[in-house]
C-alpha cells in the first residue's frame, strides 16, 4: 500500500490524515524523523483513553512509503475554532468546554519516565536556542525562572487551544498530541492563555471569525479560566511564573508574525 491508494481527508504541518478502515483514520507523518513524536503521541493518548480521557482511541502503528503512522479512532465533527466561526454566539459555552476539558486531562497522573519531562524539555530547548531567535539575556531570564518552578506529574497536552478540540457526536475530543509531556498543569494553562492572546487565525478564516477575533478573545479567556477553576484548583501566581519560559519557548517555534509581540512580553517581564 502507498499514499496514492489512500483517500486524504485532512492535513497539517506534521502529518496527513487518510481514511482507513470503518471508524478509523491513518495519521501519516511527513517523514521518518517524526518517529519519536509518534511514540510520544501514541503513549499519551493510550494512557488518557484508558483512564476515560477525552481523546481518540489509538488502534495501532504502521508505516506507509517509509513514513510512520498512527491508526486512530475517527472523530466526526468540527474543531471548536471552526464552530465559533459558524456560531459566534456560542463563545461563552466554548470557553466553558475548553476549560472543563483541559481540567479533565490534568486529572491524569503520569509516572516518571513515561513521557518527556516538561522542565527538562524546556531547559534543553532554551540552552541550545540560536541567539538570533532567543536573545541571550532573555534565554537567561527564562532559564532562571524555570529553575524555580515545580516539576509536576500530570498529563499536559502542550498545545491546547480551540483548533485542537473537536466537538464530536459524544462530546469534546482533544487531538494533536506531539507536544505531550509530564509536568505542572499551570504550565499548560500558561501556554493556552498565550495562544488565546496571540495565536493567529488559520489562513482563509471566515469574516465572522475575524470579527469575533477582535472582541472575543477576552471573553473566551475569562470563561475558560472560570470553567477550569470550577473543576480544579488554580494558582494564578504560579501561572504567571510559568509565563516567561513558556513565552521564550514559543519564540523558538517561530510562528507567523508573533515574534515582535513575544519579544515585547519578555522585555516587559525582564524590566
Amino acid at each position: 500500500m502507498s499514499t496514492p491508494d489512500l483517500e486524504k481527508i485532512a492535513e497539517g504541518r506534521e502529518a496527513e490524515i487518510f481514511s482507513w478502515e470503518v471508524g478509523a483514520v491513518l495519521k501519516l507523518f511527513r517523514s521518518p524523523e517524526w518517529e519519536p513524536s509518534v511514540a510520544v503521541q501514541s503513549t499519551a493518548m493510550t494512557i488518557a483513553k484508558s483512564l476515560g480521557g477525552p481523546v481518540p482511541a489509538v488502534y495501532g502503528r504502521t508505516e506507509v512509503d517509509g513514513r510512520p503512522g498512527l491508526i486512530m479512532e475517527r472523530i466526526d465533527g468540527v474543531d471548536q475554532l471552526t464552530q465559533l466561526g459558524r456560531k459566534p454566539w456560542t463563545i461563552l459555552a466554548a470557553g466553558r468546554t475548553l476549560g472543563e476539558t483541559q481540567a479533565t486531562l490534568h486529572d491524569i497522573a503520569i509516572e516518571d519516565g513515561v513521557l518527556p519531562d516538561l522542565r527538562r524539555a524546556l531547559r534543553a530547548a532554551l540552552q541550545t536556542a540560536d541567539a538570533a531567535v532567543v536573545p541571550p539575556h532573555l534565554a537567561t531570564l527564562a532559564l532562571a525562572a524555570l529553575d524555580t518552578l515545580p516539576a509536576g506529574d500530570r498529563l499536559l497536552h502542550g498545545d491546547y487551544h480551540p483548533a485542537n478540540l473537536i466537538i464530536g457526536p459524544t462530546g469534546p475530543v482533544v487531538i494533536d498530541w506531539p507536544n505531550a509531556v509530564r509536568g505542572d498543569p499551570h504550565a499548560d494553562i500558561a501556554r493556552t492563555l498565550l495562544l488565546l492572546l496571540l495565536g493567529e487565525l488559520p489562513p482563509g478564516s471566515s469574516w465572522v471569525l475575524r470579527g469575533l477575533d477582535r472582541v472575543g478573545r477576552g471573553m473566551l479567556r475569562s470563561r475558560y479560566l472560570s470553567a477550569y477553576r470550577a473543576r480544579r484548583a488554580l494558582d494564578d501566581a504560579l501561572v504567571a511564573r510559568w509565563h516567561v519560559p513558556i513565552v521564550a519557548h514559543r519564540l523558538i517555534e517561530q510562528v507567523g508574525d508573533e515574534r515582535p509581540k513575544l519579544l515585547a512580553l519578555l522585555e516587559e517581564a525582564a524590566r
